[in-house]
């Protein structure tokens, strides 16, 4: 594979990565709380997981996933446009 198709992967897994971090915590969201008994085995695992009952820990994880999925898509975006221009010289 030469190095151009390499990047064009590269940043296409980056953008469908982009759109997993998205989309997650609405998945998440609905894992825990889909179903009570679920809820509460969730909220009485260990340290990560005992937290996932509390608003604050839940707001700061799917903030965090959201932030690093834009993230990942303007990488993506910006690594595609400086290939394109490559492409075109």
């Amino acid at each position: 594979m030469s190095k151009q198709r390499i990047k064009e992967f590269v940043s296409d897994l980056m953008l469908v990565s982009g759109f997993i971090f998205i989309i997650s915590p609405v998945i998440i969201y609905w894992f825990i709380h889909g179903n009570y008994e679920r809820y509460i085995w969730i909220i009485n695992g260990p340290y990560p997981f005992s937290h996932f009952g509390g608003g604050p820990f839940q707001l700061l994880l799917f903030i965090g996933l959201f932030i690093v999925g834009i993230g990942l898509i303007v990488v993506s975006k910006t690594l595609k446009k400086k290939l394109k221009m490559n492409n075109s010289n």
